[in-house]
C-alpha cells in the first residue's frame, strides 16, 4: 500500500508546561513523526463512519477527508498534521480515534478522518524543517 502514499506530513501534539505557576499549552512536533508518508483523500468519506462537516453561514467550508498511513504510525485524537510535501497542502486535525484496517493476521494500515484547521490556528504551529 506504500506506493499509494503521495503525501508526507509532520505530526504535532499539544503539550503542557508551567511558566511561573501559569500553565502554558504549546504545539510540539512529535520527533518520531516528522516525515510520515500517507495519503490524504479529501474527496472521500467512509459511509457510516465519517461525519460530514456542518454547513456554517458566512464562511468557507472546511476540507474534510480521510488520511491513510502505515499501521506502525502512532497517531492520537487531537493531533494536528501539517503537510510537508505532496499534492495536498494545509494543516488538518485528527478528531477521532484512528481506525486500524485489519487483514487476516495483523493491522494492514490506519484510516482516520481529518478536518482542515482554521488558518489562524495553523499559524501557531512551528515551521516544518
Amino acid at each position: 500500500m506504500n506506493h499509494l502514499f503521495s503525501s508526507t506530513v509532520a505530526v504535532y501534539r499539544l503539550t503542557m508546561s508551567s511558566e511561573d505557576g501559569a500553565v502554558e499549552y504549546v504545539w510540539s512536533a512529535v520527533s518520531s513523526l516528522q516525515r510520515v508518508p500517507c495519503r490524504l483523500d479529501l474527496n472521500f468519506l467512509r459511509p457510516g463512519k465519517d461525519q460530514p462537516a456542518p454547513v456554517e453561514a458566512g464562511r468557507a467550508p472546511d476540507r474534510v477527508g480521510v488520511m491513510f498511513c502505515a499501521s506502525s504510525t502512532s497517531l492520537k485524537p487531537g493531533d494536528h498534521i501539517k503537510t510537508v510535501s505532496g499534492p495536498v497542502t494545509g494543516t488538518f486535525a485528527i478528531k477521532a480515534v484512528p481506525d486500524q484496517a485489519l487483514d487476516y493476521g495483523s493491522a494492514h494500515h490506519i484510516e482516520v478522518q481529518v478536518v482542515e484547521v482554521a488558518q489562524n490556528v495553523a499559524a501557531y504551529l512551528p515551521a516544518t524543517t
